[in-house]
């Protein structure tokens, strides 16, 4: 055991240490910390009103621990999410996988070890969200000791079975994947799992809910039923509920020692798992796949082709084939807009008629500035512009010594983060042209600002990560952990766009369809016009100095 724990050491040291960062990035987890206070005060407002709300409604019901059910099923949904990625890019996709193998541990320890950080992760989102969840709950239930004890025992064991579930898939299926030496494949399949599961699980409760609704009244009357319904399929979910609602009674104390036995259970699974099936998955990670030579192949990969359209090929791919990249840019860029999306398709036809006819009941120019201001919220951080610069890595001085104009290079780094938010866009505009039913003209302006918007939200992403880039990471993850870029461009566009927003609001003359899309064309030309200008002039003036 002394081996593992100085193994987990060693790696969370490696991932944590904050040698060879720069004084600004060392400023920025200062400047974290600062912005970390008014976040969490409002999070516990907004944590603290929700609890409050649900607990007047189910407490005359006795039904008040359906609170806990679905605060323990939204943080395994968490878990499970959160877990997907890192949990791939730790164990089998970081660049000191391999390094590991020849020095004398067990399998199950490397894993441990592996482990750590991304284990860490999860308890940064359980400190945030489920902790202050419990003590507001026990403030509100009136709660004894015993409650605090079982809470803080609970939420130290809360991620074990998300985590262990997640990770013994991955696992088993890199044990059979890099059989077939199918890397690329595999990181594709496994990067849109993530995808596949948050909206997946959603369909889910939406169609078991679906036929519930005849006997809601007997589930409220009858003891932990509803509960029941609730926790359906987290199985963790529902002996911790039980645990904190009666935790000084037998049945509390005995599904708090279930909640017990299961992780630790899950944690000798998931080092038997490990023992067994690590290394064979992790084998074979740097083999190619054997393949006969092919005249016709070769002639189509090295026909002569565009610069800017093989720039945009190598862009796309190093995207697609880093899982890293795959999930944090493609999955994350494309969540928001599908799921919203699917959100409304699984929505009864009563409420979305409610919710067309209340958008139709708005002004042509409202309907606008709404819409406009809902797609800046939801596509407004775009990860891959403002990690245009550095996912190229230590890789990025091959730049300097290739024949190719710095603008182009440029260029084709926009392009691909513009294209990104136009599929985004894509989606939406289905939604808001179908199932709203928005007028024509409103949905074509709509559509060509939120474009050019998408256009600006890209030169800014690009010009942050371009001051500022990351080029010496040695895992892919570090290109997004820690940094506040994406806060930043979030600030930077708040200012573009929310001027913009406030005159079109303000201002009684763009109450008008007419010159509200007006001026909104005016504004975002000169955005544009200003964001290439600028854009020209550091590429010219320090391209090369890039470091």
């Amino acid at each position: 055991m002394a081996k593992t724990w100085l193994l987990i050491k060693t790696m969370v040291k490696m991932q944590l240490s904050t040698a060879g960062k720069s004084d600004l990035e060392k400023a920025g987890y200062g400047c974290l910390v600062l912005f970390a206070i008014p976040l969490g005060l409002l999070l516990l407002s907004i944590l603290n009103s929700m609890i409050d709300t649900l607990y007047t409604s189910l407490a005359p019901t006795g039904n008040e621990n359906v609170i806990l059910g679905l605060l323990f099923v939204m943080m395994t949904f968490i878990f499970l999410f959160v877990s997907l990625s890192t949990v791939l890019s730790s164990f089998y996709f970081a660049e000191d996988v391999e390094s590991f193998i020849p020095l004398p541990f067990q399998p199950y320890q490397i894993v441990m070890g592996k482990a750590a950080v991304p284990f860490l992760s999860l308890y940064g989102v359980n400190t945030l969200v489920l902790l202050p969840s419990l003590i507001i709950y026990g403030i509100h239930s009136a709660s004894g000791p015993v409650y605090y004890i079982f809470s803080l025992v609970l939420w130290l064991v809360a991620p074990v079975v998300p985590f262990v579930l997640t990770a013994a898939t991955i696992m088993f299926i890199m044990r059979f994947a890099n059989i077939a030496k199918n890397k690329d494949r595999t990181k594709i399949i496994m990067g849109s799992l993530g995808f596949a599961f948050a909206i997946g699980v959603n369909i889910l409760f939406r169609l078991d809910s679906g036929g519930t609704g005849g006997g809601m009244s007997e589930m409220v009357l009858e003891q932990n039923a509803l509960l029941g319904l609730v926790t359906k399929f987290f199985p963790t979910a529902y002996f911790s509920s039980i645990a904190l609602t009666s935790p000084t009674s037998i049945i509390g104390s005995l599904n708090f020692l279930a909640m017990i036995a299961l992780s630790f259970a899950g944690i000798l699974l998931f080092m038997t798992i490990g023992q067994q099936w690590y290394f064979k998955g992790v084998l074979g990670l740097s083999g190619g796949t054997r393949s006969t030579f092919k005249e016709n192949d070769l002639k189509r990969r090295t026909e002569k082709r565009q610069v800017l359209w093989s720039l945009l090929l190598k862009e796309w791919k190093t995207i697609v084939r880093t899982p890293t990249f795959f999930t944090q840019i493609l999955i994350q860029s494309l969540f928001f807009p599908v799921f919203i999306l699917i959100l409304l398709l699984l929505q009864s036809s009563g409420s979305l008629s409610t919710m067309a006819s209340r958008i139709n009941g708005w002004d042509d120019s409202t309907s606008l500035l709404v819409l406009f201001a809902f797609t800046i919220i939801g596509l407004g951080v775009n990860p891959a512009s403002f990690s245009s610069i550095s996912r190229e890595g230590k890789s990025w001085f091959n730049n300097l010594y290739l024949p190719i104009p710095a603008p182009l290079i440029v260029t084709s780094k926009l392009l691909v983060s513009f294209f990104l938010n136009v599929l985004s866009l894509l989606i939406i505009s289905i939604a808001i042209l179908f199932l709203f039913e928005v007028s024509l003209s409103v949905w074509f302006i709509w559509f060509l600002a939120s474009i050019v918007a998408s256009w600006i939200t890209s030169i800014i992403g690009f010009l942050l990560d371009f001051h500022q880039p990351k080029l010496n990471w040695t895992d892919e993850r570090e290109v997004f952990k820690g940094r506040m870029i994406g806060f930043f461009a979030l600030a930077a566009e708040a200012l573009v766009f929310g001027l913009l927003l406030i005159l079109l609001w303000a201002v009684p003359l763009f109450q008008s369809l007419t010159f509200a899309s007006v001026f909104m064309v005016v504004y975002l030309t000169i955005c544009v016009l200003l964001g290439q200008w600028y854009v020209g002039k550091v590429t010219k003036e320090k391209f090369s100095t890039i470091h």
